[in-house]
Parts: structure tokens; C-alpha cells; sequence
């Protein structure tokens, strides 16, 4: 649809758009300095938002996968250094196999370490 105005209505139509603007403009200032009452002429109540619900401060609840003590720490780097693969390893113990690969490469748990066992000489 299309609709044709002369120029004497687009001055008009132009005109009331600006008093319409001119009188939001005054409503606006009035409204800015007013205060609310109630019909009883008592102030209205201000009602605060409900406090919303905290999220937990961890995730430990919804942890997938264990965490691992020394002891099977220890237990780890010996499988590691027999050769068994680390998505294996991580299968069993229930942990991701980055944490396995982790102890692997020594970036994390380099405090726990394997005791060498002294090489055995035999004499004749």
C-alpha cells in the first residue's frame, strides 16, 4: 500500500509531530518531579526483587571423576613405567586421562616419586 500526501499535509502531518513531541517532552518533566501516592493518600509500598537462588560456590558436586591419593599416585607411575597405556590406567582408577597423562609427563605430582632399587652386584 502506498500513500501519496501533497506537501501542505506533509507540513501538517510534520507539525503535529512536533507538538506530540513537544507535550511528551512536558509530561515527561512533570512525571520526573511528581511523587506516587495511593488513592488513601498513603505512599505506595516499594517492593524489592527476590533474591535469586546462589549457585554453589564448587563443583565438586558434580565431579565425574575421582581425585587420587599418593598411594595410587605411586601405584600409577609404576604402571606407566611398565609400559601400560594411560587410557587404561585412567579406566580403572576412574580418573580423565588427562590427569593420567599429567602424572606422566610430570606436571603434576612431581613430589611422588618411584624408589630405584639399587642395582644387585653378584660376586663370584
Amino acid at each position: 500500500m502506498l500513500t501519496i500526501l501533497s506537501d501542505t499535509q506533509v507540513r501538517t502531518l510534520s507539525d503535529s509531530i512536533e507538538t506530540i513531541d513537544q507535550h511528551l517532552a512536558t509530561i515527561r518533566a512533570l512525571l520526573a518531579d511528581s511523587q506516587t501516592v495511593n488513592f488513601d493518600g498513603t505512599a505506595p509500598a516499594v517492593k524489592t526483587p527476590a533474591k535469586a537462588e546462589s549457585q554453589p560456590k564448587t563443583h565438586k558436586s558434580r565431579r565425574k571423576y575421582r581425585v587420587l591419593n599418593t598411594r595410587q599416585v605411586l601405584e600409577i607411575k609404576r604402571r606407566l613405567a611398565n609400559g601400560e597405556t594411560a587410557t587404561s590406567i585412567s579406566r580403572d582408577y576412574k580418573a580423565h586421562i588427562t590427569t593420567i597423562n599429567s602424572i606422566k609427563w610430570g606436571k603434576t605430582w612431581k613430589h611422588v616419586t618411584l624408589q630405584q632399587a639399587e642395582p644387585v652386584t653378584v660376586h663370584a
